[in-house]
């Protein structure tokens, strides 16, 4: 009985954080990120629990903490980091790429 209770409480936590997050992605989709130097860094094209996945350009696909989101501002979204810094460790990823 007790496991019964703990896989229906299982279930309902999982319906309640899977409702959050979809109403948490219709407020956030497509919004745009700005950087703190403020520069466009792209848009937000999916969300999950911990991160939020930004596109730039047609290819270029950045996946962030939602910690590092300061503010969000309208239809636009600022983060904690300067455009730069995202290239450079963008660009010292690729470096490893055989």
């Amino acid at each position: 009985m007790l496991l019964r209770r703990l896989y229906l409480a299982a279930g309902q936590f999982y319906a309640m954080v899977h409702a959050g997050l979809e109403a948490e992605a219709e407020i956030l989709m497509n919004k745009k990120v700005i950087s703190s130097d403020l520069k466009e860094v792209g848009r937000i094209v999916s969300i999950n629990n911990d991160s939020l996945t930004i596109l730039r350009g047609a290819d270029n696909h950045y996946i962030i903490p939602k910690s590092r989101v300061d503010a969000s501002v309208g239809n636009s979204m600022l983060v904690d980091f300067r455009l730069n810094d995202l290239l450079l460790v963008e660009l010292a990823s690729l470096s490893y790429v055989d």
